[in-house]
């Protein structure tokens, strides 16, 4: 069974000019595209404007209960926890990022109201760690956001898609070489995930999978997402991952994961 603990999510610093627009396209493209898919555990469903519309001021609003004053809300109108997972979630946050962009949110702002979206998630996937299965039920898998990445919401909406595909999953946010190693001696990892924001962590990106590469003696099979897709072209080839996708189960299938019958996501 993987430990169960959470790394840290905290901010870092004010990044470079288009820092929050990354973020917000980071958290967008680690999303599915689910053309045709009716898996109970997963959120296929168009948006409800009004809802969304509250949803996004509760999350930039000053008042911390202001999501649960939305509980009733959610419950009328039958949204999931899934759905809130993977639709609503990433789309305040596009919309925060979009904001920042037009000046009419601050920097502070957003990183506020990136927070409130992570402790949402938090909330609204405690039941989905796939972690606390018998590791016999299903695959287990590493997450990494090597160091100098600036956001990890992204990184933990992916996260709770694999979850709830009934998937073990260890996220490490900027760890050391040491922990890694440790991580990998003491654990089998049926594969992992590395992210990369952009251009300037494709280094990063880079280290991250050789180090992995090296330290199971080329067993472990890497898959590379995030933003950088978006920008870069030949990611695998210059990152040495096998595989460079934004789509969940494109990934999966090139590290030889199978997934477990998702479970559908209760309402908040």
């Amino acid at each position: 069974m993987l430990d169960r603990r959470r790394a840290s999510e905290d901010h870092c610093a004010e990044p470079a000019l288009d820092g929050v627009s990354q973020f917000a396209v980071e958290v967008v493209a680690r999303l599915v595209a689910r053309e045709g898919r009716t898996d109970p555990g997963r959120a296929d469903t168009a948006l409800r404007e009004g809802f969304l519309d509250k949803f996004t001021a509760a999350v930039r609003s000053g008042d911390p209960m202001a999501f649960d004053a939305l509980k009733p809300d959610i419950r009328r109108a039958r949204i999931t926890n899934a759905m809130l997972a993977d639709c609503y979630i990433p789309e305040a946050a596009r919309r925060l990022g979009v904001a920042w962009e037009e000046d009419r949110l601050s920097f502070a702002e957003v990183t506020i109201g990136t927070a409130r979206l992570q402790a949402i998630l938090r909330e609204v996937s405690v039941d989905w760690s796939a972690d606390d299965r018998s590791a016999t039920r299903g695959a287990t898998l590493l997450m990494v956001l090597p160091a100098g990445e600036q956001h990890t919401l992204g990184a933990l909406v992916a996260t709770s898609q694999l979850r709830r595909m009934g998937i073990s999953v260890c996220l490490r946010i900027a760890p050391t070489d040491a922990e890694l190693a440790g991580l990998l001696q003491d654990r089998r990892f049926d594969g992992a995930m590395v992210s990369a924001g952009g251009q300037v962590k494709l280094d990063a990106a880079r280290k991250t999978v050789k180090l992995l590469k090296s330290l199971s003696h080329d067993r472990l099979r890497v898959a590379v997402g995030g933003a950088v897709m978006q920008k870069e072209m030949n990611v695998a080839e210059r990152t040495g991952a096998d595989i460079a996708t934004n789509d969940i189960d494109v990934a999966l299938a090139a590290l030889g994961v199978a997934t477990a019958a998702p479970d559908a996501g209760e309402r908040a």
